[in-house]
């Protein structure tokens, strides 16, 4: 499934679960149309009917439960690292952090785990979304803090801190052992399949925008919009890819190149909404 719009799983995920499209549009908050919109687009990409309408609401199809079946186990794999608090506590406050970045977690995961332990009544939710979806929770006075690519402009927020990537190509260590132990050059690298996000992620733009200066152009093995997907097929020795260090130094399946130049940096934010009166923002500052 090449080129879609991951949030159109995230709309799909919701209507499932909701089985009723206005009920999803009300939780995503995003207008009715749009739900549909993406739910119209989602079948048109994929070829095929993903839901369709019973007694008990908007259910999905046999093809359409394969595919929510997917969608669950990644978005399981995602929430297995956020919140470890009793939702049934009464007196649980909450913290909403919004994401525009699959990055999020590397810039506060030692925060995170620092403020869950000093500040156990407090429930954090993350809600990984388009800048657009974030700037309707911010509207609503559904959101304390943000963390967004540095070229996003979210209305309301007011920059803390900046943190950076420098990508790195990404291997299996079972595999390629001819590329391992070498210096390598970019013809070398694009020499090799490649597995890579699609064109929506910022990873896949900086090295597009760096390719354009080299007067390069590619065209990858397998193409996904989907992380843990990559990594999978990375993983499996089906081509390289391009990632950050940090989720691959320690990780005893991959292997990180060396090459003889580097990818541009990226940079991220993380600030607060100045509309929020949450007393808590200013101790995750402190963490920070």
């Amino acid at each position: 499934m090449k080129d879609i719009n991951l949030n159109l799983f995230k709309y799909f995920y919701e209507v499932v679960n909701t089985k009723n499209i206005t009920k999803a549009s009300e939780n995503l908050f995003v207008s009715q149309p749009a739900v549909t919109k993406a739910i119209n687009d989602l079948e048109k990409e994929t070829n095929t009917k993903l839901l369709q309408r019973s007694k008990k609401g908007v259910i999905p199809t046999k093809e359409g439960e394969i595919l929510y079946e997917y969608i669950n186990n990644m978005f399981k794999s995602l929430n297995s690292t956020l919140n470890t608090i009793d939702q049934n506590d009464a007196s649980l406050v909450d913290l909403n952090i919004g994401a525009t970045t699959t990055n999020f977690i590397v810039f506060i995961e030692e925060p995170l785990k620092t403020f869950k332990k000093l500040y156990p009544n407090v429930k954090i939710n993350i809600i990984l979304e388009t800048k657009e979806v974030l700037e309707n929770r911010i509207k609503l006075n559904k959101l304390d803090l943000v963390i967004k690519n540095e070229y996003e402009n979210i209305l309301d927020f007011t920059k803390i801190k900046s943190f950076q990537i420098q990508d790195k190509f990404i291997t299996s260590s079972q595999y390629f052992n001819h590329l391992k132990n070498k210096v390598l050059s970019l013809d070398e690298i694009l020499n090799e399949p490649l597995v890579l996000l699609d064109n929506i992620t910022h990873s896949r733009r900086n090295f597009e925008s760096f390719l354009k200066e080299k007067n390069k152009s590619i065209k990858p093995a397998y193409e996904f919009n989907s992380y843990s997907l990559c990594r999978e097929l990375i993983k499996d020795g089906f081509g390289i890819g391009i990632g950050n260090p940090i989720h691959y130094e320690n990780n005893k399946d991959y292997s990180i190149l060396n090459t003889d130049f580097n990818l541009p940096i990226r940079y991220f934010d993380i600030g607060y909404i100045k509309s929020s009166t949450n007393k808590y923002i200013n101790k995750f500052i402190e963490l920070l």
